[in-house]
């Protein structure tokens, strides 16, 4: 399933580790710097608020759980006559 909420959210928390890898790794080798500082932090922020919408947008559990257990019944036993029937269009080729 694609949702455009869920794959912000992976987008934002993926420029943020980026950015803290980019902010952190260049220190390591021993050049300290106030700019690379802040790249790391803000990596951080980003990479924290992708987490928190990927989250907050993600299909819940629970719901997942009942429309599997209703496609699993319908599988088994058939569609319900009463349901109304399936719309399906036809190209014709001239």
């Amino acid at each position: 399933m694609k949702n455009w909420q869920t794959n912000l959210g992976g987008a934002i928390g993926i420029v943020g580790t980026s950015l803290i890898g980019i902010g952190i790794v260049p220190q390591l080798s021993g050049v300290p710097s106030k700019f690379l500082t802040y790249t790391a932090v803000v990596g951080f922020i980003l990479s924290a608020l992708g987490r928190g919408l990927t989250a907050l947008f993600a299909a819940d559990a629970k719901v997942v759980n009942n429309v599997a257990a209703a496609v699993d019944t319908i599988n088994q036993e058939g569609a319900s006559p009463m349901a109304a029937p399936a719309v399906t269009t036809v190209n014709k080729v001239n």
